[in-house]
């Protein structure tokens, strides 16, 4: 008799295989989930995303692939099963996603650094919803789709998931956040971790910027889609970057405001790089 092939295939890209731990307690949360029909596929020492989410959809065989980052915690035990049920009910969904909540064990420094940047929480909604969060830290998408769109992108550092959602509405799929449906994703656990963080951001953005300039996109920090433009001009961007830097002090987010500025020195330093090598 043939083996029998999983119905869902996890892809998890991970550069030393441990995360601190957090993989380890990621892979015994998956154990302990109520879908059970799935393999999954650990990807590690790979610096660029979509190369090894690729490479891991290559060795895979399910059907449902679903997209995990490797220091992400499961909010409950059905994250998978309503993630599978979501893109079988519907054959119109090409990507769903997974909310984002505060981790219950989060210290003060993680609470106020998820507090004040955008897209480390959002709400957990009680019906499937249209909506520019759904991404890579945990998020379903049919094999059929993934392969129809070409896969991840893998000549791009920064910028994977608002490309990798474009695409998938461009072929005339929904990309949606699941009912009841979260997940937990951690900050840096350091300021510095942070600073550097954005500061990688920065550069990537910087060489998305002069390389690829087609496939830089908006990142949306709204969960209603009713002004959502996918795609702004530079010169709007980069003006708008001091406006966000100004609102950031007027507001009191002393960490979104220092998190800019690193970002900003690292676009600096990111867009020197890459034009000295062109």
């Amino acid at each position: 008799m043939p083996e029998k092939k999983p119905r869902v295939s996890i892809i998890i890209p991970s550069l030393d295989g441990y995360r601190e731990g957090r993989l380890p307690k990621l892979l015994k949360e998956l154990s302990q989930q109520t879908y059970q029909d799935f393999e999954v596929q650990v990807i590690k020492g790979d610096p660029r995303q979509g190369r090894a989410i690729n490479r891991g959809v290559r060795k895979s065989s399910g059907s449902i692939l679903v997209i995990m980052d490797d220091d992400v915690s499961l909010g409950h035990n059905r994250v998978l099963e309503n993630l599978v049920k979501a893109v079988e009910e519907d054959p119109r969904i090409g990507m769903a996603g997974a909310s984002l909540s505060l981790p219950p064990e989060a210290s003060w420094f993680h609470r106020r650094v998820i507090a004040e940047l955008p897209r480390y929480t959002f709400p957990v909604v009680d019906k499937v919803v249209d909506s520019d969060f759904a991404s890579h830290p945990c998020c379903a998408i049919p094999r059929h789709v993934f392969e129809e769109i070409g896969g991840e992108r893998e000549e791009i550092i920064r910028g994977l998931d608002p490309d990798l959602r474009v695409r998938i509405r461009q072929a005339g799929y929904r990309v949606v956040l699941v009912p009841n449906t979260w997940i937990y994703h951690w900050p840096p656990k350091t300021f510095f971790g942070l600073l550097k963080k954005f500061f990688r951001n920065g550069m990537g953005s910087a060489y998305a910027q002069i390389v690829h300039p087609e496939l830089v996109y908006e990142t949306w920090e709204k969960l209603d889609m009713q002004k959502f433009v996918e795609k702004r001009p530079f010169l709007y961007r980069l003006f708008r970057f001091p406006l966000r830097l100004i609102h950031s002090i007027a507001t009191f987010k002393i960490f979104r405001f220092l998190s800019y500025v690193s970002y900003g020195l690292g676009f600096i330093w990111g867009w020197v790089k890459t034009k000295r090598k062109r």
